[in-house]
């Protein structure tokens, strides 16, 4: 029995059309169609009911999936062993992480990690926090590193790795810039700028000020900006003050291109988490990338 042919079928099982098989693939429907009827031809049963608008499986087909599954995981236990048996860890690892893990904090420990490994390649696709839960989960990435804990029953496991906390900084021509501290009540008719909606940042810095009792809702928003460094730039050049990432702001602040101010009896503060899919963790390389970073986050990085 042909394996790629296998795995074709178990994916057919997992997307429930040809077309979306196909498209996943990069090659044509007719050829995953061909692929599925070699398997029925070399069973001699059909698998999957055709005279149905609603894909479906016979009962042959239902039992050559759980075969499937479990050639599938045995495969991936092979390759998890033999891995571990290489002398040098190699290889290209998929990374996907939100706008401040994947700035401020991944840089340098990716760093470190290509150094130790000269053999490996890494990519790293900086996006918001619920595509980094989705691509992790979907397998598209091998590791997801973003400031949100992926719900549970999902086959996710996560680890904090850093703390961050949410600063006000305003222009250092703005009048509050003479100042240490303000109250939250005194932001109310200041222009803000913000992140958008689904920026990790922006809900982070929503939920941190509900639970401080505040009331976000008197604020006014005067501007929404796609990163950390759009809003920096946009307080420097006197458009609005801004809640931001203090990772984010450490380089402007030791320039004096912005100011950072106290809000009274608050502290903004969050964590940054590694995400990955337990099951997927098949090569030395992932296995090695993952303990690389459960090692720094204990070191405080």
């Amino acid at each position: 029995m042909n394996l790629d042919y296998l795995k074709t079928y178990l994916e057919l099982a997992k997307l429930g059309s040809f077309s979306a098989v196909a498209k996943k693939f990069s090659v044509s429907q007719p050829a995953i169609s061909f692929q599925i009827q070699k398997l029925e031809h070399d069973l001699g049963l059909r698998l999957i009911n055709r005279n149905h608008k609603k894909f479906s499986l016979t009962e042959a087909g239902r039992r050559l999936l759980e075969f499937a599954k479990a050639v599938d995981g045995e495969e991936t236990s092979l390759l998890r062993d033999l891995g571990h048996l290489r002398a040098e860890v190699g290889g290209e690892l998929s990374i996907a992480a939100s706008t401040t893990p994947g700035e401020y904090i991944l840089p340098p420990l990716l760093g470190e990690f290509l150094n130790r490994n000269p053999a490996v390649t890494a990519g790293v696709a900086v996006v918001d926090s619920t595509a980094v839960i989705s691509g992790v989960k979907e397998g598209a990435y091998e590791v997801g590193f973003c400031g949100t804990v992926p719900p549970k029953g999902q086959g996710l496991e996560s680890f904090r790795i850093a703390e961050d906390e949410i600063v006000l900084v305003v222009s250092p021509a703005h009048p509050f810039a003479r100042r240490k501290q303000v109250d939250f009540v005194e932001l109310a008719e200041e222009p803000l700028i913000v992140r958008e909606p689904t920026s990790g940042t922006q809900k982070s810095i929503e939920v941190l000020l509900s639970e401080a009792g505040l009331n976000t809702g008197s604020l006014r928003s005067r501007l929404v900006l796609g990163s950390s460094h759009a809003i920096l730039s946009a307080v420097e050049a006197h458009a609005g003050i801004a809640f931001v990432s203090g990772l984010a702001a450490r380089k402007s602040l030791e320039l004096g291109t912005v100011r950072q101010l106290t809000v009274r009896e608050i502290r903004l503060k969050r964590d940054f988490f590694c995400i990955f899919y337990t099951e997927r963790l098949a090569t030395r390389l992932t296995h090695e990338f993952v303990d690389f970073m459960r090692e720094k986050a204990s070191a405080g990085l």
